[in-house]
């Protein structure tokens, strides 16, 4: 916000907010410690939290914590619409500021909200699911089900009939998570296959910067694909083909969550890698710190004994 001279306005604040939404998954992440467990035909998503929360403050922060997964999937096709339109209709970006700028601030918010309400109604524990897994997590992790926020997805009840529960979350998973991928596919190959001609309208320092905006965002979706999608597959998939297929399963799956943790700062740090901008500003930093670094005695000291040695 402070240094970034060549940028939109506009754009500068989607970057900063899309970075707080990184930080936020990852605070979140850590506060509620989310794991997942699949069992054959079941997925048992819980908290290994030793905070002094109750089970339901728990299970809240896990279910806003999944939210997080959706409005990031959302808030990138959202910038990937913002690309397309400043490349193809740049007079309509002016609705994108002022109140416009509250729209696509909270849009995102939304289907995470979506997300993060269904799976807490639809994915709530009951006898059925508890005993299906209890004696699997006492098993593998020692833990006591019922004194354990956890959450269910078993799409098959015992005699193979559809739970309708878990239908309808796994229905609107995809549907959340498909539309946007959508959006993104579609914007992404509408600027790939027409950007030379439309560059021919900027500047050449704006066709630079539009060129490395576009880079960056190619790299921004391929990071939900490798960080956020292929670790979330193994595990939602599981449960359905587990039954239809006769294999028994017994995975500790919520080591993914791991991946899924990296990626704020993976999508941060590419991006000021591939704006030169960015890259300007970060040296000029650099610089001043470790000037003001060996600007102290004990480091004038440290550099005066280094060179010496050298």
């Amino acid at each position: 916000m402070a240094h970034i001279e060549n940028m939109v306005t506009t754009y500068k604040r989607i970057i900063v907010y899309f970075a707080i939404s990184g930080m936020l998954f990852s605070g979140l992440e850590v506060i509620s410690r989310p794991f997942a467990h699949n069992y054959n035909g079941a997925i048992v998503f819980f908290s290994t939290s030793k905070l002094d929360l109750s089970q339901e403050n728990l299970q809240i922060l896990i279910s806003i914590w999944g939210g997080f997964y959706s409005l990031t999937v959302a808030f990138i096709s959202f910038q990937f619409v913002y690309r397309y339109l400043s490349l193809f209709h740049a007079n309509s970006l002016e609705y994108f500021d002022g109140l416009g700028t509250v729209v696509w601030m909270v849009y995102p918010v939304i289907p995470g909200a979506i997300y993060s309400i269904i799976f807490h109604i639809f994915c709530q524990p009951d006898e059925y699911a508890d005993s299906y897994v209890r004696w699997e997590l006492f098993e593998t992790y020692g833990i006591a089900i019922s004194d354990t926020p956890r959450f269910f997805m078993v799409p098959f009840d015992a005699s193979g009939t559809l739970r309708m529960e878990s239908v309808v979350n796994i229905s609107v998973d995809l549907f959340l998570i498909g539309f946007h991928y959508l959006i993104i596919l579609y914007c992404g190959l509408q600027m790939h296959f027409n950007m030379k001609k439309q560059l021919k309208k900027f500047s050449a320092p704006q066709r630079r910067l539009q060129r490395q905006f576009f880079k960056a965002l190619i790299v921004q979706s391929m990071g939900p694909t490798i960080f956020l999608v292929l670790p979330a597959g193994p595990v939602l998939l599981t449960p359905i083909l587990s039954p239809l297929l006769d294999i028994k399963v017994s995975w500790q799956t919520g080591w993914m969550f791991t991946l899924i943790g990296l990626y704020p700062p993976f999508d941060s740090i590419a991006f000021m890698i591939i704006v030169s901008e960015y890259k300007i500003v970060i040296r000029k930093q650099l610089k001043l710190l470790i000037g003001d670094l060996s600007s102290t005695p004990v480091a004038s000291i440290m550099y005066s004994k280094t060179t010496r040695t050298l």
